[in-house]
C-alpha cells in the first residue's frame, strides 16, 4: 500500500517544473518594479471576488460531501477561511476605489477564472483526497506569491498592511501538511490511485499559473 507522505513526495518532484514558473513569475516581479499601472491593479481583486465567491461554494460543496468524514474538519477550516479573505478582499478592493457592484460587474477573463472553474469541478466529483492534495500542493505557492504582491503593493504603492491582510492572510498560512496526510492515506487505502492524486495537484499548479498568467495579461 502506498504511504501519503512519499506519494506527496513523489508529486512535488514531478511538479517542480511548474513550481519554478510560478516561483518566478514575471506579474510578482512587475509589481516590485513598480511597472504595472494603478488601474491594471484592480483586475486582481475583480477576477479575485469572482474567484473567491465560486469558491467558497465549492468549499461548502466539499463539507456537504466529507462532513461525516475525518476530513470535515480540514474542509470546514478551508470553508471559513473563504468568508474572511472575502472580506480582506473587499477591502483591498476599496483601496483601489472599487464598489460592492463594481466587483460584481466586472468582466473576468476565462483565463482568469480557469482556476475556480477547475476547484468546483473537482468539489463536485473527486475524492476528499484529490481535493486536499491539490490544496496542499497549491496553497503555499499562492501564498509565496501573495507574500511577494503583498510587499510590492506596500513598497511602490502606498498600500498599508490592513489593505494587503487578503493577501497577507494566504501568505502567512501555517503549516497543514500533518493535517491533510491522514486523509491522503484514506483515499489511498480506499484505493484513490496515485496518478489521480497527481492530476489534481498538477491542475491545481496549471491553472494558478494561468491566473498569473491573466493578471500579467491585464498589466
Amino acid at each position: 500500500m502506498k504511504n501519503a507522505a512519499q506519494v506527496v513526495k513523489e508529486i512535488g518532484e514531478a511538479l517542480r517544473d511548474v513550481d519554478e514558473q510560478l516561483r518566478h513569475h514575471p506579474y510578482p516581479a512587475a509589481l516590485e518594479r513598480g511597472e504595472v499601472p494603478v488601474e491594471a491593479l484592480r483586475a486582481f481583486p475583480g477576477t479575485q471576488y469572482h474567484v473567491a465567491t465560486s469558491d467558497l461554494r465549492s468549499m461548502a460543496m466539499m463539507v456537504q460531501r466529507f462532513g461525516h468524514t475525518p476530513a470535515r474538519g480540514f474542509l470546514n477550516g478551508l470553508l471559513q477561511g473563504e468568508f474572511a479573505a472575502l472580506d480582506g478582499l473587499r477591502v483591498l478592493a476599496r483601496r483601489l476605489g472599487m464598489t460592492q457592484e463594481e466587483l460584481e460587474r466586472y468582466d473576468v477573463t476565462p483565463e482568469g477564472f480557469a482556476y475556480a472553474t477547475n476547484m468546483a469541478w473537482m468539489a463536485a466529483n473527486v475524492s476528499a483526497a484529490e481535493f486536499v492534495v491539490g490544496i496542499l500542493v497549491n496553497f503555499p505557492m499562492w501564498g509565496f506569491t501573495c507574500g511577494r504582491m503583498s510587499r510590492a503593493l506596500r513598497a511602490r504603492y502606498g498600500f498599508t498592511e490592513q489593505e494587503t491582510v487578503f493577501l497577507d492572510g494566504f501568505a502567512n498560512l501555517p503549516p497543514f501538511e500533518d493535517a491533510v496526510l491522514p486523509i491522503i492515506q484514506e483515499g489511498l487505502d480506499q484505493g484513490v490511485e496515485p496518478r489521480l492524486l497527481l492530476r489534481s495537484a498538477r491542475f491545481f499548479q496549471a491553472y494558478e499559473k494561468m491566473f498569473w498568467d491573466a493578471m500579467m495579461a491585464a498589466a
